[in-house]
């Protein structure tokens, strides 16, 4: 029983720290399927969120692997308003199928941490 216990408690705690903080972004898919691709190609695709908080947040950061290049928008976001990270991905950078993590920083103040708001999504693809 005590070891049930530690491991509930030890996924409770892996999902507030990796999870994603639906508090402030909402976005209309965490997750994109790219498809089949030809090794080379580049890929463009979006991903568009609405700020579901009480306030105006800000992207701060948003990082991926080097395969991907990103653009997100800079100005602050009212709340109940839109907002978009675009993604290229050159797959000409990678030789295996893998999913790609997008993580995103904002310049707000997570209360339950003190530290800045962040979140995540994702995109995956396959070669032809």
């Amino acid at each position: 029983m005590r070891i049930f216990f530690v491991l509930v408690l030890g996924l409770m705690l892996q999902a507030n720290v990796f999870g994603q903080n639906t508090d402030y972004m909402k976005f209309d898919h965490r997750k994109i399927e790219l498809g089949q691709i030809t090794k080379g190609n580049i890929i463009d695709t979006v991903f568009t969120f609405t700020n579901s908080s009480s306030e105006n947040i800000q992207i701060d950061i948003v990082d991926a692997c080097e395969c991907t290049t990103l653009d997100w928008t800079m100005d602050p976001i009212a709340p109940g308003e839109k907002g978009q990270i675009f993604v290229s991905f050159d797959s000409g950078k990678k030789e295996v199928v893998e999913e790609i993590s997008v993580d995103i920083t904002l310049l707000n103040t997570d209360p339950n941490t003190g530290g800045p708001v962040m979140d995540g999504v994702s995109y995956t693809y396959s070669f032809k």
